[in-house]
């Protein structure tokens, strides 16, 4: 029998849903899942920021329970609790430093790369933020050899690179807060959305050959470019399928309501799949309308493909392009529209494939839809 100490919870809160995932680990660290619960957010979250906190203790309440009831535990009695984060209010940077090894034979250990990774997040980050995140980029030894790991090596000077994600203080803490009042004792991990999302669905093959991941979620794009081991550059955009809906409900006279529900229930996608002309929609009792499927592809199309380019804009500037070897990986519920990869590739020159989760050995966890890819990389991550 697996201990009770071995019980992991993560919890996304997101614009259109709030989530619990269970896991539980193994004496040989191997982790399964053993409870889920899922609710909708009910507008208290707007891209992807909590704008409402009693409605989303509320539903987050509801997600807890059912994630209880499926798994047969209390999940309150977790001792590790992870919570993704996001938001238009994230940022990150490249923090860098540097010392000189002055040990008697110069040979690195781990008080130096603290010391040099504490230096570099050192960065002057404005009184009214939090870090989320730190990870190390990469490392150079006396100036000119760079490394994933320099320990026990010989050198004179050691500097660091990292990347360091940070967020306005007080939106962050509305989630901790709102976990505290769910009945947690303790703050949660938190890690930024688009690295849980680099941990639910890239290989090790990917992250070592340079890879950029796109999470399209409904309020927020997140994006990640990984190379050897190293983040580059990540951030934040807010824009998602929400605003394809609003697009769509302008451009085609529809009610915002009918256009989200066309997206939700993957409406748009069969009629694609099917080769359907048209799509027919009841506006009011004995009101039908038949909209030419065209109408609705041009419309998506164009604000997936301005996405893309925002992304492609911010990577050729910092000179990232050319270190993505493995190429673009789409996940999130706006990746199960199935014009997605035509339209990166489009814009990106580089292959693409849609991230599910998965686990270390490929196997599935019974959540293999896009739409769980960051709450089970908050999970693998705690």
């Amino acid at each position: 029998m697996f201990q009770q100490n071995n019980i992991i919870t993560a919890i996304e809160i997101g614009t259109s849903k709030i989530c619990v995932l269970i896991g539980e680990t193994s004496a040989e660290e191997k982790l399964a899942v053993i409870g889920f619960g899922e609710y909708p957010s009910n507008n208290s979250v707007v891209k992807g920021e909590i704008v409402d906190m009693d409605t989303a203790l509320e539903q987050l309440t509801k997600a807890i329970n059912q994630a209880d009831e499926s798994s047969n535990r209390a999940i309150n009695d977790s001792n590790i609790i992870a919570i993704s984060i996001t938001g238009s209010n994230i940022l990150s940077y490249q923090g860098s430093a540097a010392i000189f090894v002055n040990s008697e034979d110069h040979r690195i250990g781990e008080e130096e790369i603290t010391a040099a990774v504490k230096n570099a997040q050192s960065n002057n980050i404005p009184y009214d933020r939090t870090l989320i995140n730190s990870f190390d980029s990469y490392f150079l030894i006396d100036g000119n050899k760079r490394v994933r790991n320099p320990i026990d090596m010989i050198a004179h000077k050691l500097e660091v690179f990292i990347h360091a994600v940070h967020g306005k203080t007080n939106q962050i803490e509305n989630f901790y807060s709102l976990i505290r009042d769910a009945g947690f004792d303790d703050d949660p991990i938190p890690v930024f959305s688009g690295i849980a999302s680099a941990y639910g669905v890239l290989s090790d093959e990917e992250k070592e050959n340079g890879a950029l991941l796109l999470d399209i979620g409904a309020g927020t794009c997140e994006y990640l470019a990984i190379f050897n081991m190293g983040i580059l550059a990540s951030g934040v955009l807010p824009i998602g399928f929400e605003h394809v809906a609003n697009d769509l409900s302008l451009g085609l006279d529809l009610h915002v309501s009918d256009c989200r529900k066309l997206l939700k229930e993957g409406t748009i996608v069969e009629h694609i799949q099917q080769r359907k002309a048209f799509i027919e929609i009841r506006t009011s009792p004995g009101s039908l309308r038949k909209i030419p499927l065209t109408s609705f592809e041009k419309i998506i199309d164009l604000r997936l493909r301005e996405t893309f380019q925002i992304i492609h804009e911010k990577l050729a500037s910092q000179n990232i392009l050319r270190n993505l070897g493995s190429g673009g990986i789409i996940t999130g519920g706006g990746a199960q529209f199935s014009r997605c990869p035509e339209l990166f590739s489009e814009v990106f020159p580089l292959p693409v494939r849609i991230g599910k989760p998965f686990t270390t050995n490929g196997m599935m966890v019974g959540i293999e839809n896009p739409r769980y890819s960051t709450l089970w990389g908050t999970l693998k991550y705690a």
